[in-house]
């Protein structure tokens, strides 16, 4: 007993030491934080608040100091900056009266006076120019081109004569510049009729392919008839058609068959199928519901006998759990108030990353609602124009860790991701986004041609006329070549063009036919 009492007022003097020394650094804390509101709770505020208190301080100082050290860079670059515009500045007043020393000079030479306002000296030096330029041109008129108009007309008359002549000699004797007039109207009407004639003869080429291709198709189909015919013993169609149904019908009561085979294999307890008939012949239907009744009230019952045992064993861990030593609650107490005051400052810290993370998500999204990119709604015009009208346009939209994605809209609002489009959906999308990105491009670029190769090929006649509209609209800023090995495309394109457009056959040795629009 008399260790224990010493050994007891030795942890006494030590737990007084170790208060002091904790009052000794909260003293010394609270001087170096200089906060008279934190002095003045001092005695009831805890060492881990003080220090958490002091953490935060020390992360502000050295915030500051941070900022005061790029303040203090950016100061050096623009006074820099200052000396550097200086010297530029004095180079600049030097040229311009260097300038103005040659102005001065010039004018003399020109008996102009240097003390008159800019805009009188100009007017002098346009009406100078403007009187030498006048006098270069009498002298061209007078010498050159009054004799050259002549001698043009001259020729022109006597070429027109000699085309009529080859021509269309009823014209002989006609002004020049009528009979131009007509030969033209004549010309413009032979190349509508040659191009009349050329889609005809296309049209009626595709017509006869079909027609044999139907003809193949049906030739196919009678050998078919006839081998089934031959097969199922049949003389007529009619009996061929109630073959067929009957076989039907055997395939699927032999499928249904199957069907209870493997259902009765799969619940009759690995027993094969004579075992379960002899049973069922052997057992009474009435003693088998009675037994079925009885034991689904024993199952009822188990089943309530288990959800009050699980109940009762809850309730008896929670007791257990509950029971405890009071030194064991005071480590509890202790640590509660720790992961109190650990949660209050994360909380805090929460909020405000929370609400940070909120607002900046809203001030984006209503950015890019009111100042949308002019490539992203470019490319959704055109995406619009591709679909037929099935999406109206393109947004951004954003997942759970805020990463945008590409999206089209319906009529409806709904928005389908890029992953949710169809095959051909896809096609056309990247198609908008390329064309858009080209017509950007050739704002502050020189044109150049546009290149495609079959873009068109997955493409039904509506979606490849929706595309040459988009292709129509690009052709008004650069140029557009298409390469396609098929011939139906050709109409659609003239379709969507209305007739303004180029076509050429490549017919080379060993490379199949491409047309070119």
């Amino acid at each position: 007993m008399l260790d224990q009492i010493a050994k007891r007022d030795g942890g006494a003097r030590s737990a007084t030491s170790l208060q002091q020394e904790i009052a000794e650094a909260k003293r010394q804390l609270v001087g170096l934080l200089q906060d008279t509101a934190i002095a003045a709770s001092a005695g009831s505020l805890p060492l881990n608040g003080i220090l958490s208190t002091a953490e935060v301080r020390i992360r502000t100082e050295e915030a500051n100091a941070q900022k005061r050290n790029e303040l203090a860079l950016d100061e050096r670059k623009l006074k820099a900056d200052v000396e550097r515009k200086r010297g530029v500045v004095e180079s600049a007043e030097k040229e311009r009266d260097a300038w103005n020393a040659q102005w001065k000079d010039a004018l003399a030479a020109l008996s102009l006076s240097a003390e008159a306002p800019i805009e009188t000296i100009q007017e002098q030096i346009d009406a100078i120019d403007q009187m030498r330029e006048t006098s270069v041109k009498i002298a061209d008129l007078q010498l050159e081109r009054i004799g050259k108009i002549e001698r043009d007309v001259k020729v022109f008359a006597a070429e027109v004569e000699r085309l009529i002549a080859s021509v269309s000699p009823q014209l002989a004797g006609e002004d020049a510049d009528e009979a131009v007039l007509k030969l033209h109207a004549r010309l413009n009407a032979s190349k509508q009729a040659r191009d009349s004639l050329n889609e005809k003869s296309e049209a009626v080429e595709s017509l006869q392919k079909k027609l044999d291709d139907c003809d193949r198709s049906r030739n196919d189909a009678r050998v078919i008839m006839t081998g089934l015919q031959q097969l199922a013993g049949a003389g007529t169609i009619g009996a061929l058609r109630e073959a067929i149904q009957r076989s039907d019908q055997q395939r699927a009561l032999k499928d249904e068959r199957a069907r209870l085979r493997e259902t009765l294999e799969a619940d009759g307890d690995g027993l094969g199928l004579a075992v379960l008939a002899e049973e069922c012949h052997s057992n009474d239907p009435d003693q088998a519901a009675a037994r079925e009744q009885t034991l689904k009230k024993s199952l009822e019952e188990v089943r309530e006998r288990q959800l009050t045992a699980i109940q009762h064993r809850n309730d008896t861990e929670r007791v257990f759990e509950a029971v405890g030593s009071d030194a064991a609650a005071a480590r509890a107490a202790s640590d509660r108030q720790v992961a109190l005051a650990e949660m209050k400052d994360a909380a805090a810290q929460y909020a405000r990353v929370r609400s940070a993370s909120l607002i900046l998500r809203w001030a984006i999204e209503r950015f890019r609602r009111e100042k949308q990119a002019p490539l992203l709604k470019r490319a959704g015009e055109l995406f619009s124009i591709l679909t037929g009208g099935s999406f109206e346009r393109l947004t951004l939209a954003y997942d759970d860790k805020d990463v945008p994605h590409l999206a089209g809209v319906r009529g409806d609002g709904g928005a389908v991701p890029v992953s949710g489009l169809s095959e051909g959906a896809a096609d056309q999308l990247f198609m908008a986004l390329r064309i858009a990105a080209v017509e950007e491009y050739l704002t502050h670029s020189t044109p150049a041609p546009f290149i495609v190769d079959d873009l068109f090929i997955n493409y039904d006649d509506a979606r490849a006329a929706a595309g040459f509209k988009v292709l129509q609209q690009l052709a008004e800023k650069t140029q557009v070549l298409f390469f396609t090995h098929h011939q139906h495309l050709v109409g659609v394109a003239r379709a969507a063009f209305e007739g303004h457009v180029s076509t050429a056959v490549l017919e080379p040795r060993g490379i199949p036919e491409k047309n070119v629009a």
